[in-house]
């Protein structure tokens, strides 16, 4: 429960994407992002994940406006 706590307290919330009823809450904290997983069905945390890019990021970039 420390990480959440550490996600809740010092995270800077960046973005929200729904896929099949989960939410998936990206936060970054420091050089890090962290990756919150919401079933909204049972209103509960279902899982976390911690990255500092690749993949997961990737999704997240998909709604920027090309420059």
């Amino acid at each position: 429960m420390l990480q959440y706590q550490a996600v809740w307290e010092q995270g800077v919330h960046i973005d929200n994407i729904l896929f099949e009823k989960i939410h998936y809450q990206l936060y970054s904290i420091n050089d890090f992002y962290v990756e919150v997983h919401y079933d909204a069905i049972s209103n509960k945390i279902i899982g976390k994940l911690a990255f500092k890019q690749g993949e997961h990021l990737d999704k997240y970039l998909g709604d920027l406006p090309e420059i």
